[in-house]
């Protein structure tokens, strides 16, 4: 008998076996919570589907390992993570509960949460809230101090309750409530809703899980932006406000500081080769410890002023950086992680390389929301090109600016609620 066929199927079995170690198949609970989360029927039974459940296996793939994703009910899941039943549980609103008991990981997805309710809003401190059990929702009102006056166990039962003045609020995410009229499309003719708050949404590892696959974790965390970022692009209003704002901002800041004239007397450099040899350098050190150069350049006036100016922002700002027309820093608020800035979108997004030299590709460019570890909030960038005045179209540099998205967004919430109610008012009554 040949031994070929015996050593190939060694072999085969072989390498299943180190495949199956480098992609561990780890189990996951999440809940129904279409489009985050959903049950898609498949021929070989249900098959967990929706924005954060891709979120989850992409970020997990690329970190080695596989899952096996079951929706549950909300307090089973819990119980289930706390008793080490299951690996994992998302998405979870940070939780001290679930803290003792596991371990968290950035956030997986964002939700925008709101009031839902029939005519004028009512006082939450004293409403009938409804809430679905176990949620996200439930969690933080509890911790919020304001006790729910009912519980149910799907949201479709929230809008009927509404109509029904069963309740005076309901506390639901938007996308979830707009699946929901969807199917029933009277409910935008019946219902108010005014922003409460966004909320990141959290993985929670079990202890156990974590102290036996040390490393998972921190490859998932550090897959997560890139996953994430086709459910995090702003809508088209949620864009426009988010330009007019950063033009705003950007024209007050040019009253104060005359960038073209600020590059010119940021550092120099001889050649390319040397703005790579100290963004090499810059990148090992930071953000523990700035390099000379980044010292240089955190301690010039230029540096010194953007940082004022970003202060008073109140929190809006969280990083400036201002380049010349080869990426390189030439000032910045606070210690970026890299020197070099011609390698990514908020640089290739505004400028262009051609035969005259470099000019400006477009006037603004805004990044997708991202997290930012470092800050623990979500963010996004926004740049512009610092013109030459000759030739027309030439570039001095770009500005870049980090804006902190939850209070751009709840400024861009409030304005929205404010022009609506201001149409309201005007509207004939009928007779």
């Amino acid at each position: 008998m040949s031994i070929r066929p015996v050593a190939a199927g060694l072999l085969f079995t072989l390498i299943s076996w180190t495949v199956a170690a480098d992609h561990e198949t780890f189990s996951l609970y999440t809940f129904d919570s279409p489009p985050y989360q959903q049950s898609n029927p498949m021929p070989g039974g249900p098959e967990a589907t929706g924005e954060t459940v891709e979120t989850i296996r992409c970020a997990m793939e690329h970190a080695g390992a596989q899952v096996n994703i079951r929706l549950m009910p909300q307090n089973r899941a819990r119980f289930a993570l706390q008793r080490q039943i299951v690996d994992g549980y998302f998405a979870v609103d940070p939780s001290p509960d679930l803290d003792e008991a596991a371990e968290i990981s950035h956030p997986v997805a964002l939700e925008k949460w709101y009031w839902f309710y029939l005519g004028q809003r009512p006082d939450p401190t004293t409403a009938k809230i409804g809430v679905v059990g176990g949620s996200n929702e439930e969690v933080w009102l509890i911790q919020n101090g304001f006790q729910p006056f009912l519980t149910v166990s799907s949201t479709e039962q929230l809008p009927a309750l509404l109509k029904r003045q069963r309740i005076d609020l309901a506390l639901m995410d938007q996308q979830v409530m707009e699946t929901l009229r969807e199917d029933s499309p009277a409910l935008d003719q019946t219902l108010n809703r005014e922003f409460l708050r966004y909320a990141p949404l959290h993985l929670y590892l079990n202890r156990r899980f974590v102290s036996e696959h040390p490393g998972v974790l921190t490859r998932f965390n550090r897959q997560l932006p890139e996953c994430m970022e086709q459910h995090m692009l702003l809508s088209a209003d949620e864009y426009q406000h988010v330009a007019g704002q950063a033009r705003g901002l950007i024209k007050d800041l040019e009253q104060r500081l005359n960038l073209a004239q600020t590059i010119h007397q940021g550092p120099v450099y001889d050649s390319f080769t040397e703005i790579l040899t100290q963004d090499t350098l810059w990148q090992a050190l930071a953000p523990e410890q700035p390099t000379p150069l980044a010292s240089e350049i955190l301690g010039l006036p230029a540096s010194q002023a953007l940082k004022r100016w970003q202060d008073e922002q109140g929190g809006l700002v969280t990083e400036l950086l201002l380049t010349d027309n080869k990426g390189a820093l030439v000032a910045m608020s606070q210690l970026s992680s890299d020197y070099w800035q011609g390698d990514e979108p908020k640089f290739q997004e505004i400028a262009v390389e051609t035969e005259r030299g470099m000019e400006r590709k477009s006037d603004l460019w805004i990044s997708p929301i991202r997290y930012d570890a470092s800050t623990r909030q979500f963010q996004i960038i926004v740049s512009v090109p610092i013109p030459l005045k000759e030739p027309n179209n030439g570039l001095e540099g770009i500005l870049a600016m980090g804006l902190a998205i939850e209070k751009a967004l709840h400024n861009y919430e409030r304005l929205a609620r404010a022009r609506s109610e201001h149409v309201a008012m005007e509207l004939p009554v009928a007779e």
